[in-house]
């Protein structure tokens, strides 16, 4: 299974620009290399518009498909796909679970209601996921660095049966049980690798074994390295993505630690001209759920703007 998705994803290009350098007066903009959905994102959201289109009935999302509003409209006014909260909220129709995945139990209480489930959870969730019901076959008690308030975290501690304990921090260690010292690891796909190894290391100081599957997803890695590119080398940074999206905000993080001065935005209409006044080079990131049409306007929207000032301005 795990072959499979490593084949899967090394065939996926669809995030690779051809073009990241642009002009605008006297300012020159540099757009990561690696931009716009990745292949998780795009499969799921291929999987929705499929279902959508070919599908009777109505069509909704376990949650926000994605955590980018832009698409999430996308699908409701072009596609009529909306997303419900919980399995109280539909007794009918088709349900696309969200890539952050859902616990076993949603789909179980979906499916006893006749509604048609179709997974979309990421494969590199699903993963995690199964890692997480390994370790706990196997004793350990599971460990999850992350964000307990992440959909995908919530997933995945599902798949530990709930007796994991969610390590958001160093200082969140004490919350494992002292008699639990065989400890069985996986994370977040969007986390910091810098943050994880602290953590690690801080579980092996406490317990006799540990355990450790690293879950980063590879489209993490590859981002946050052009982030400490494009960080280096621009002296302002575009960050696009959702407000909710954490390997977005992760991004923003990487790239002032490597000294650039970072603006989060969700669409060309939040950035703020006042900001870049004096920029010279202006880097663009994007979270790995922002659509490369959106990546464009925000482009297009710095191209007008510095064009348009005088040559020296």
């Amino acid at each position: 299974m795990y072959g499979t998705v490593e084949a899967m994803s090394q065939k996926y290009t669809g995030d690779l620009r051809e073009i990241t350098q642009y002009r605008a007066g006297n300012v020159e903009i540099n757009i990561a290399k690696h931009s716009g959905y990745c292949w998780g994102v795009q499969r799921a959201y291929d999987q929705t518009v499929a279902t959508a289109k070919t599908t009777e009935g109505p069509v909704y999302t376990y949650g926000p498909l994605i955590h980018n509003p832009q698409t999430i409209e996308e699908l409701r006014n072009h596609y009529g796909v909306n997303y419900i909260q919980g399995p109280e909220d539909v007794d009918q129709g088709t349900v696309v679970v969200r890539t952050h995945g859902v616990p076993p139990e949603i789909q179980d209480l979906l499916r006893a209601k006749g509604v048609n489930v179709i997974d979309a959870t990421c494969p590199y969730v699903r993963v995690t996921q199964n890692y997480a019901a390994l370790l706990l076959k196997q004793k350990y008690h599971v460990v999850i660095i992350g964000d307990p308030k992440h959909a995908e975290v919530i997933s995945i501690l599902a798949y530990a049966k709930g007796e994991g304990t969610v390590i958001h921090s160093l200082e969140d260690i004490d919350k494992i049980p002292h008699n639990k010292r065989r400890l069985g690891v996986v994370v977040q796909s969007t986390l910091i690798l810098e943050k994880v190894n602290k953590i690690v290391n801080a579980l092996l100081a406490r317990a006799q074994e540990v355990r450790v599957f690293n879950t980063i997803c590879y489209v993490t890695t590859e981002r946050q390295e052009d982030a400490e590119h494009i960080a280096q080398t621009n002296d302002h940074v575009l960050v696009i993505g959702g407000k909710e999206s954490s390997n977005t905000k992760k991004l923003a993080i990487v790239a002032e630690t490597h000294g650039a001065r970072a603006m989060l935005i969700e669409s060309e209409s939040d950035i703020d001209f006042s900001k870049l006044a004096n920029a010279k080079k202006i880097g663009i990131l994007a979270g790995a759920s922002t659509p490369n049409w959106l990546i464009d306007k925000c482009k297009d929207r710095l191209v007008e703007h510095f064009s348009a000032a005088p040559v020296g301005a």
